[in-house]
């Protein structure tokens, strides 16, 4: 049975790849391409934008490929449109956004935008397991409330109305957290250079010491922290254009865990050392041209990132990662995409601290929640093929402009995933590293406000395992 779902999942993905090709083929020759089009010209006499109350008018005028005043041929226009609606939802600033044009007369126009903004204020009552996710949490232990976190998120976006985000978070329970962050991505004048400062304070009272048949292994003790860290950091950004972005953050870290922790792993930090002090330096280049960053449908996005961390024997880190998506509508209510992410860490004689790869944040293998894949290289490829099945809206009785009506998406899916790890040496009987990897199966997504997102999907992997798997996120 594990040879047969290994090449139906191979042949599936070649198959939907050549589809995907060939749908592309067919959206070459947009009908904006049109010569007369291209050769009749319009002045786009004013930007009219409403709804907005606490967005700065410039903010959004910033997202818009037209200007005032500005002559335009027919085709740029209705190019622009889309783009300009596309621009304006990927800031996370609105739940709806409407651009068209109006009052045309003879050779000029003017543009109306329309924004319903959400609500930017949540103070969040904060309630997470302390797992890597729901399935690990419940399966593996009960669903037991001493192994969840629980505090309160003071989230403010839009602070100024230049898109600007407060966070300060104040957790305990099962570990104890403090953190501040401030980002502005644009305080200049051109809108187009950004800063951030960060501090983040954490002690657990459990950690994740080593790996073991692919599980992570857990050190605890109820009376005392084992694990502490301190990160302190500023970041720079800058935007060129719409779609693209560069960032560069520099961090100061430190990093300690107890006697126990480093008996029972003296390579845990490596040099059989137990508190770690280095700085951090992040560079990163996203590209996002889809027409919605949280659920990406259509279009491209990729990701270029470097990290070296530390400058010392104690920690020595040089990371290179890239991450691609390519999202196609075959047809009417039909996508599918095509994700990749390869890193690569070196030295390869890194300490368990520095590699986490395969199960930890967003790099992970549907149907293969349960397990961790540590490693010094390797990448993951992921194909989706999406059917949009029911668009209902909640009417919610409030006199609310933007919360009036409440709308949902569920999609049907079906789904496979590849992947492989490389560690240059492997311990604790680790049977998933070195070895390709695949895994498969079924699912349904539900997408709404906020960028919440909700998967449940059926999955199997070579194991021979299957089994039911639920996801959340929101964007908060």
């Amino acid at each position: 049975m594990r040879v047969q779902y290994k090449y139906v999942l191979l042949c599936g993905m070649v198959l939907c790849f050549f589809q995907c090709l060939l749908a592309q083929e067919k959206e070459e020759i947009p009908h904006e391409d049109d010569n007369v089009l291209k050769s009749s010209f319009l002045t786009i006499r004013d930007i009219i934008i409403t709804g907005n109350k606490i967005t700065k008018t410039y903010i959004i005028a910033r997202e818009i490929p037209m200007k005032e005043n500005g002559q335009y041929s027919i085709s740029d226009i209705l190019k622009n449109l889309p783009r300009s609606k596309q621009n304006l939802i990927n800031t996370g600033l609105f739940i709806d956004v409407t651009v068209d044009f109006s009052n045309w007369f003879n050779d000029s126009m003017d543009i109306v935008i329309d924004v319903k903004e959400r609500w930017y204020y949540f103070p969040v009552p904060y309630f997470k397991p302390v797992d890597r996710n729901f399935n690990v949490w419940i399966n593996e232990y009960g669903a037991s409330l001493a192994r969840v976190d629980y505090g309160i998120k003071l989230i403010r976006n839009n602070v100024s109305g230049r898109n600007d985000k407060l966070n300060i978070w104040l957790i305990t329970g099962y570990s104890k957290q403090v953190l501040l962050n401030y980002t502005a991505p644009y305080f200049d004048k051109s809108l187009k250079n950004g800063m951030s400062i960060d501090f983040q304070f954490s002690q657990n009272k459990e950690l994740n010491y080593t790996t073991e048949n692919n599980k992570q292994i857990f050190y605890k003790d109820e009376s005392r922290f084992v694990t502490e860290k301190l990160r302190v950091g500023l970041g720079y950004s800058y935007r060129t254009g719409y779609i693209r972005r560069h960032s560069v953050k520099l961090s100061y870290n430190v990093s300690k865990i107890n006697d126990s922790v480093l008996s029972l792993n003296p390579e845990y930090y490596g040099n059989n050392t137990k508190k770690v002090k280095y700085p951090e330096l992040n560079y990163q280049y996203q590209y996002f041209n889809v027409n919605y960053i949280p659920f990406p449908l259509k279009g491209f996005q990729g990701e270029l990132s470097f990290m070296k961390r530390g400058i010392t024997k104690d920690m020595n880190l040089w990371e290179f990662s890239a991450k691609v998506g390519k999202y196609w509508e075959l047809f009417p209510k039909y996508y599918f995409s095509i994700q990749g992410v390869a890193t690569v860490k070196l030295p390869f004689k890194q300490p368990y601290f520095n590699r986490q790869m395969l199960g930890y944040g967003d790099m992970f293998m549907r149907g293969l929640e349960y397990y961790v894949v540590d490693g010094v290289a390797g990448g993951m490829s992921k194909i989706t093929l999406r059917r949009e099945i029911w668009s209902p809206k909640l009417k919610t009785g409030l006199k609310s402009r933007s919360y009036g009506v409440i709308p949902f998406k569920f999609y049907l899916k079906t789904y496979g995933d590849l992947g492989y790890i490389y560690s240059k040496k492997v311990l604790n009987a680790n049977p998933l590293n070195n070895r390709l990897l695949y895994t498969g199966g079924v699912g349904l997504d539900m997408l709404s406000i906020y960028d919440l997102t909700l998967f449940l999907e059926y999955s199997f992997n070579q194991l021979g395992e299957n089994g039911v798997f639920l996801q959340a996120r929101l964007g908060f």
